[in-house]
Parts: structure tokens; sequence; C-alpha cells
């Protein structure tokens, strides 16, 4: 086995961010990938590298030697890899990462027209946490994220980010519910509820909901960690209910209510790499899913609705 870039960029990972986890996330790879290749590198160098515990990954006098020794190597071969792509632009290949969201249509859709030549992929994360390392590492072009109150992105180095909209989150319940009856339900009326959310779901919009529900004088009892196939039998039935996208699709057997106020709501972020394809188009690109976005909503009953009450946020 030979010493390459890619083992490098591991090694600072985990020492940048103190975790095995932690630098999987960052470099969009699982954890086992990144501990397996760690044992590769510390055989290759014949010692440990990092300590690791409960605490996290440090360094080892071995490591702290070798990560003094490669640190300033790096900046240059990532210039290297960002001045061959600019070189090669005009044969753009474009890789995309989108959150869990309506977005991820509509910018396939938006590229496609802007571009029709391009080799484009796209793949949704169940997480978006790692989508900023993707993009600060160059292992995508373009991103769709979502960003919520009090947790708000600040572009990495090499990237920018751009808001396309801000959205209101609804409520989602049995047809037969009570408050299924009013137009917008406040979020206080439900805090007797038993609640279903995703079975992964990151920080963010996990810290968002339940600082909202504190605000209205409760602690949510989230009873399911589901997919949303069963979450959505479990609330036509009664069960529960749950948090739903305002631009989402219509859900049969479920009735989907704002809630006063919209005191949930998530933004949609684009983010690209400056040095990548997508920068020249960048502006066009906002504009049509900006377009393509409010086209939609507008779309949809439930949505609809509100915005002809309400301004957009």
């Amino acid at each position: 086995m030979e010493l390459e870039v890619r083992h490098l960029r591991v090694l600072r990972a985990i020492a940048d961010t103190g975790s095995i986890s932690k630098a999987a996330a960052t470099m969009g790879m699982s954890q086992p990938a990144v501990a397996a290749q760690l044992r590769r590198i510390e055989r290759m160098f014949g010692g440990r590298l990092f300590d690791r515990g409960h605490d996290g990954a440090r360094p080892t006098p071995l490591g702290d030697w070798l990560l003094a020794r490669s640190r300033p190597l790096l900046p240059a071969f990532d210039e290297l890899e960002r001045s061959a792509r600019r070189y090669a632009r005009d044969s753009a290949q474009i890789r995309v990462a989108c959150a869990l969201t309506r977005l991820a249509g509509m910018l396939a859709r938006s590229l496609h027209r802007l571009l029709p030549g391009a080799d484009i992929t796209l793949r949704t994360e169940e997480s978006t946490e790692v989508i900023p390392g993707l993009l600060a590492s160059a292992r995508i072009e373009l991103g769709s994220l979502d960003e919520y109150p009090g947790h708000e992105l600040t572009a990495p180095p090499g990237t920018t980010y751009v808001r396309v909209a801000t959205e209101p989150i609804f409520v989602g319940l049995a047809p037969g519910h009570p408050l299924a009856a009013c137009e917008e339900v406040d979020l206080a009326d439900l805090s007797e509820e038993d609640w279903a959310q995703p079975c992964v779901i990151d920080a963010a919009p996990r810290e968002h909901f339940w600082r909202v529900c504190a605000e209205h004088g409760f602690t949510p009892r989230v009873a399911y960690g589901v997919t949303v196939d069963v979450a959505l039998e479990l609330i036509s039935e009664g069960r529960c209910v749950g948090l739903f996208q305002a631009s989402g699709p219509v859900r049969e057997g479920i009735a989907i209510r704002p809630l006063k106020g919209s005191p949930l709501r998530f933004g949609h972020v684009l983010g690209w790499t400056d040095q990548g394809p997508i920068a020249p188009h960048a502006h066009d690109l906002v504009e049509a899913v900006t377009k393509t976005y409010w086209a939609e909503a507008r779309r949809n009953p439930d949505y609809h609705a509100w915005l002809q009450r309400h301004e957009p946020l």
C-alpha cells in the first residue's frame, strides 16, 4: 500500500474534528470506512496514529509527527485540484447532494434546462450535516440544504450559499381530529399529543422543534421514531401527529394544517463551489429554482391557501 493524498486528508479530518464519526460526516464517508482507512494507514506507518476512547480520538506522538509534516502539503494539493477543475470546466461534471425536501426535484429540472449538455448526478442525503463538508472538499459541486432558526448556516471557504425561500412547517392530523376543523392550529393545543418524527433527524430541526414547543409551554412527547410511510399510517389512524413541509405533497387520509404565527419554519439554501462549473451560472440557477419553488407552492392547495392569507416568510 502506498501513501496517497486521500490518506492525509483522513488524518487531518480526524485530528480537526477529534473523532472518527465526525470526520466521517465531514468527508461524506461512513464511520466504518474511515476507521478501516485509519487502520490501513497505521499498518503502513507501523504504529498507532490516534488514541481512541470515549472522549474521541487524539493524535499519538507518531500521529503528531506525521500531521505536522503533512498539513503544509494539503493546501497545495487542494489548490491543484481546484485549478484542474477550472481548466476542465467546459466538460462540466456536476455532482449534486440534496436535503430531503421538494427543492431536490426542482433543482434537478432547473439544472437540466439551464445546462442541457452537462453530466449531472444527484443524490439525496438523509442528513444534510454532511453536505457542507462535501462542498468544502469539492466532492460535490452543488448542494441544497435546509436551515433552521438558531442554526444559521455559514458557507465554508471556497463556497457560496444563497437562500431561495423560507417555508412554514405545518402539522398533520387525522381528519377526525378535533383540531382538523381549524383553519390554523395553535401549537400549544397540541401539548398532549403523541408525535411522530423521522428515525434519522439532524440536530438543527430537532432542537428548533423542541425549543419552539418549550416557548409554547410544553415538552413534546415523541412516541414514534419511524419512517415516513409508518408515520403517515399512524397519523391517519389518529395515534399521533407530525410535522410536514408546507410545499410537500397532499397526503391522502391526513389533514395538513398551518400553525398559528408559523413558529416552526426552515430555509431552503443552495450552495456551490466558487471554482466549479456552477459558479458562472449561479445567478440564473438561483432565479430558476426560486421561480419554480413559488410556482409549485401555489399549486399545493394548503400552502396556496396559507399564502393567500399571509405574506411569504
